[in-house]
């Protein structure tokens, strides 16, 4: 094997213990000699790597670790294990010597794994090592329902529809990592849950928005590395059926349409948003949880946002009942007013649609010009009630709304409710905010943050952080602090 290489230490794997009583025996070894230790009958061997069908990998409930085992090789001193993210073949992120034939490490999801497994020597019985190692390539994709080839998505799925008996599931379809798509009208996914993903973590597909594209869902939604180009179009990124399918009305809980799947955008570019992000299209609609990880928008904003929010479920009467931004940056490019981050309707509160609790939840993000002339959000129907929790942390807000950042995003706060904030930054116009930290009320933290963030050059999108404060806290987008 030439392409990676290994750890070459050797480590005796022949040991056995007695503990309690009872003998331990180590995976590794396969006679007892009546002394307190087992030894293998293999000896003056050339031993080989175990078979690439025999390796197991197998996820934890929460699916952040994997357990890899393999069968016992008889009369080994260890194994060589490397395991590699194949979008970045020189940087291991295992690579190690294992005495028993398991090992239990991280996982992420959507990430093509390569791991190379090679049988140590035991010189104390004269095997020597394996000349090569095994291989085995597998990855952590749900998986695919099928690839989209480059082109305009709007055609494709007009020529390839999805079946009714898709209701239910989560489909993902691929894109091709590198390729170009376009939507030359509104794509309405309806009533299925759909991830659009390109199929490598390393190399986004990008989509561009024609003058009338653009994407619509009434149900569970999901972009995973995907660059949006969405200049040429007034559409919203994510627009709410216009029509929604009458199976998620909700008669029981004030005729709201429920959509419970999951809404969101994880580790993508969003370009040049010229109006909303996300639009409720004036239907009632409710949506159980929104969130967008790991990525970065940019705003466009034309003359027709000073009225209105970037993140709109407002005018149908409707709101997202958990609202989470983790790990991204939202900036404005130009000085356009626009009234809100984010607007739900004033009637709004989670028992009305059925749920116990509500909340906003902003942890390490950069905000730059947002909604400067305006407010961060609005949403009456949540104030002061002890269900609606916020959790605000570690954020930098620059030139952000008007200068009453946690007052508005927060509103009245209800000293029953959750209600955390710590080392955020409020730097407006060229000093700290002063408004709405009051001992009762809105950001009670006492830490947070008194100076100037000093990003290398906002107006044209480095908001790296170089101020002394922000830098020690490591707040906001940690993208801007590798």
């Amino acid at each position: 094997m030439n392409k990676f290489s290994f750890v070459s230490s050797k480590k005796l794997c022949a040991l056995a213990t007695v503990v309690v009583g009872a003998w331990l025996m180590t995976s590794c070894a396969d006679t007892y000699d009546g002394n307190d230790t087992f030894e293998s009958d293999v000896r003056n061997t050339q031993l080989a790597s175990p078979a690439e069908g025999d390796i197991t990998i197998t996820p934890n409930t929460d699916g952040d670790q994997m357990t890899i085992a393999w069968p016992v090789v008889y009369g080994a001193g260890g194994y060589e294990v490397v395991l590699y993210d194949l979008s970045d073949p020189n940087t291991p992120l295992v690579n190690t010597t294992v005495d028993g034939c398991s090992l239990t490490t991280s996982r992420e999801e959507d990430v093509n794994y390569m791991l190379a497994i090679r049988t140590l020597g035991n010189e104390k019985l004269n095997n020597t090592a394996a000349v090569q190692a095994t291989e085995k390539l597998f990855n952590t994709f749900e998986a695919s329902f099928a690839a989209i080839p480059e082109g305009d998505l709007y055609e494709w799925f007009v020529q390839n529809p999805i079946p009714e008996s898709a209701k239910g599931q989560n489909l993902n379809f691929d894109l091709t990592p590198g390729g170009h798509y376009t939507v030359s009208q509104v794509l309405d996914f309806g009533k299925f849950t759909v991830t659009l993903r390109t199929s490598s973590k390393a190399n986004n597909a990008t989509i561009t928005y024609s003058v009338e594209g653009g994407l619509a869902t009434c149900s569970g939604f999901k972009a995973k590395y995907i660059t949006f180009e969405c200049g040429a179009s007034t559409q919203p990124v994510l627009a709410l059926s216009a029509e929604p399918d009458p199976s998620i009305l909700d008669a029981d809980h004030n005729s709201y349409y429920q959509i419970v799947d999951p809404v969101s955008f994880q580790n993508c570019t969003i370009n040049n948003v010229v109006r909303t992000f996300m639009f409720d299209n004036k239907v009632k609609y409710c949506v159980k949880t929104f969130s967008i990880s790991n990525s970065l928008v940019k705003f466009t904003p034309d003359d027709k946002m000073s009225s209105t929010a970037y993140f709109q479920i407002y005018d149908g009467g409707g709101f997202i009942n958990d609202f989470t931004a983790t790990n991204s940056t939202f900036w404005c490019a130009n000085s356009n007013p626009v009234q809100y981050f984010i607007r739900y309707n004033n009637s709004c509160r989670c028992d009305r649609a059925g749920y116990l609790t509500n909340s906003i939840n902003l942890m390490n993000c950069t905000f730059y010009n947002i909604a400067k002339t305006g407010q961060m959000a609005n949403h009456s129907g949540f104030d002061g009630r002890n269900t609606s929790n916020y959790q605000i942390v570690s954020n930098i807000f620059v030139d952000c709304g008007n200068g009453q950042v946690p007052r508005r995003l927060t509103g009245r706060i209800s000293t029953s409710a959750v209600n955390i904030f710590g080392y955020n930054t409020y730097w407006f116009d060229g000093a700290p905010e002063t408004e709405g930290f009051s001992t009762n009320q809105y950001d009670t933290s006492n830490n947070a943050l008194q100076t100037d963030p000093a990003f290398v050059d906002a107006a044209n999108g480095n908001f790296t952080p170089t101020g002394a404060e922000q830098v020690a806290r490591k707040t906001g987008d940690p993208r801007w602090l590798k």
